[in-house]
């Protein structure tokens, strides 16, 4: 599995803040109205679900806190599904034995590599269409959405065809050991052809979100993981006389669950009944250079990020399989455990990208800022809570995936460690995400250079080749990283200058 801070995508209501559209009036009339706390209704036809309005004036601490639990909380929701899902399968691969937890982690890693590009789809679309959004421009909302999820299917369809045929070269490259290489060749060639429609729901999401509806893409999620969790439990272990097929059953899954959402998306985002609409005039995949290059100046540089990041965790996977099976097992069921942290800090993160754009976007930068940093506030709370459990009940966590005794008192070791790292990662995500809300999103990438290949994969090296601390070093490298992150985002944040950028 990809550690869980950097799980990309994507990702990603409690309280319902959404209201209708305007889709009519002068710019001028527009632009008058974008702090009003209603808004003109749609033409008639179907009932249509809209994008949230922005307040005239700062709200109280309250209020603030209702409207980003109001986005975060479905958000926060739909990201705990993925890491149920992948907690449920790993579980459920677990019993298999050690190889089989190494074969699910590589290929993931590496599917994970191939995919990060395509976040720059998913922080453009939602960064755009929250803008527009603020701005009360819902048809360059559709453009930007529809963009996306074009040119996202066509170049996915490509590398899924590549990482296919490149799937035994690229275990090999990994390090991926004799015993782990034949279960985990099936399963990555499964996530790749998964992958595609893994991309287009990014962008489905990303557009939903942008426009301030969260609730749908948790309830789509949530049906997708339903399909997913069930396939895996009947497939990896032959249940009602289906083939029993391991490791495969568990990609098989991935692969279905991931088809079902795609077309659950496409009814939904083509009904015209939600905030943004899908559709292709002349039932033509068409690009529109204009609107890829808004997406691709803003979502480039976190593609960029993604790159890094995972072309850091391959280095660090490296690094941590040299350790042995055992290790490198004992790693993946704890940074499992781990995700579901980090997922409810990105469901945060989400909400401030929203709430950040929206704001920028109907002009009221105080608002983008006090938006941010109540956002921060809540999600660091609830991170710091989970911290506690992790450092506290880190056996019997691990005990929920495996019986093997080296395997749980390792986890349980890295656990603990790992419960320093939560504030500070979720003090770097939540802000980043703000960040990228405002379009601002070449500052992370600097921030991820330095934290990552510096920090957290120079000192893992160091510390396991040089002083021989093994995973504790390991873990010493990451809560290194997760810190300094924090204090440049903080810095970043401080200056106002991410106000100021245009999209």
């Amino acid at each position: 599995m990809s550690t869980p801070e950097e799980n990309p995508d994507g990702l990603a209501s409690a309280v319902e803040i959404i209201a209708p559209v305007a889709r009519t009036g002068s710019p001028a009339s527009v632009a008058s109205s974008a702090s009003a706390v209603s808004t003109s209704t749609l033409p008639a036809g179907p009932s249509r679900t809209a994008a949230p309005a922005v307040p005239a004036g700062i709200p109280g601490p309250r209020e603030l806190a209702a409207r980003v639990l109001g986005l975060a909380g479905p958000a926060v929701g739909e990201q705990l599904l993925f890491t149920a899902v992948q907690i449920a399968a790993l579980a459920m691969v677990s019993h298999l034995g050690a190889q089989a937890i190494a074969a699910v982690g590589v290929s993931n890693s590496i599917n994970w590599f191939f995919s990060s590009g395509f976040s720059a789809f998913g922080v453009g679309t939602t960064t755009l269409v929250a803008h527009f959004v603020g701005a009360r421009d819902h048809q360059g909302a559709e453009l930007a959405a529809r963009q996306a999820v074009t040119v996202s299917f066509l170049l996915s369809f490509a590398v899924a065809t590549l990482g296919f045929a490149m799937a035994p070269a690229i275990l090999s490259f990994m390090g991926a050991e004799d015993d782990v290489l034949a279960p985990a060749i099936v399963y990555l060639r499964l996530l790749f052809a998964a992958s595609v429609f893994s991309n287009l729901n990014l962008c489905f999401s990303a557009a939903m979100r942008g426009a301030g509806d969260t609730r749908t893409p948790m309830k789509i999620a949530f049906a997708g993981a339903l399909v997913n969790v069930g396939i895996i439990w009947l497939l990896v272990y032959g249940r009602f006389g289906l083939p029993e097929m391991d490791v495969a059953g568990a990609g098989l899954a991935i692969l279905v669950a991931g088809m079902v959402t795609s077309g659950v998306y496409l009814l939904t985002l083509t009904s015209g009944r939600f905030a943004v609409r899908l559709t292709w005039p002349g039932g033509r995949l068409r690009v529109d250079p204009g609107m890829i290059r808004r997406l691709l100046v803003i979502g480039v540089p976190s593609a960029l990020e993604q790159l890094l990041m995972s072309g850091g965790m391959n280095a660090f996977a490296r690094l941590i399989i040299s350790l042995g099976t055992t290790a490198y097992a004992a790693h993946q069921v704890a940074t499992n455990i781990t995700s579901v942290s980090f997922t409810s800090g990105f469901g945060f993160s989400l909400a401030a990208a929203t709430l950040v754009g929206q704001s920028l976007g109907a002009k009221r930068p105080d608002l983008a800022e006090a938006y941010a940093l109540m956002t921060r506030r809540l999600g660091v709370l609830v991170m710091g809570l989970l911290s506690v459990c992790f450092f506290f009940f880190g056996s019997s966590l691990m005990r929920i995936y495996t019986t093997d005794a080296a395997i749980i008192a390792m986890g349980a070791h890295i656990l603990r460690l790992a419960a320093f790292a939560q504030p500070p990662m979720g003090s770097y995500s939540i802000l980043a995400g703000a960040l990228r809300g405002a379009g601002d999103t070449r500052y992370p990438l600097y921030i991820t250079f330095v934290g990552m290949w510096t920090l957290r994969v120079g000192a893992a090296y160091l510390m396991v080749l040089a002083f021989g601390l093994g995973l504790t070093g390991v873990w010493l490298a990451v809560n290194l990283d997760q810190w300094v992150r924090m204090f440049l985002v903080l810095r970043r944040i401080g200056t106002g200058k991410w106000k100021e950028i245009r999209v």
